[in-house]
């Protein structure tokens, strides 16, 4: 019973951090630096090659939260098992600053976005994520910003 106990705990430590780093998006970057490794890697839709280490993802959540306003974060499932978890997410804001993208800044359009994806996360052995890959729907953000493809 102590096993499962503990194997619970864990799990749900884990949603834990999950779940603060959603409630994070757009809003508090310096959050980030208590929640991943250092060497944590991170991929989404606008940036598949990848960013490495803890710096590189907080200055990427840093410009999130400065190309908007009145963001809304937060998670709608999330489940965990073992060093992995996944989470169904959803965040509303307005592109209100610039939005730097591989393909280059999209200016402020004033415009509110909601945008529904999925993450998934690796932890390492000190519960601090290692590896996260986001998949979200990037030709429908660029529709609601009114950017063309």
């Amino acid at each position: 019973m102590g096993d499962f106990v503990r194997m619970a705990t864990v799990e749900v430590a884990r949603e834990d951090v999950v779940r603060r780093q959603i409630e994070s998006v757009g809003r508090d970057a310096s959050a980030d630096d208590a929640l991943y490794a250092l060497d944590a890697v991170r991929y989404d839709p606008i940036t598949p090659q990848g960013m490495k280490g803890r710096d590189a993802i907080r200055k990427w959540h840093e410009m999130l939260a400065k190309a908007s306003t009145d963001a809304d974060s937060r998670a709608v499932s999330i489940i965990s098992k073992g060093d992995t978890a996944a989470a169904e997410w959803v965040i509303t804001a307005i592109h209100s600053g610039p939005f730097e993208m591989p393909m280059g800044t999209v200016a402020p359009t004033n415009r509110q976005v909601t945008l529904h994806g999925a993450t998934f996360y690796r932890f390492n052995r000190e519960g601090l994520i290692a590896e996260q890959r986001d998949y979200f729907d990037l030709a429908g953000l660029m529709q609601q910003l009114g950017v063309k493809p």
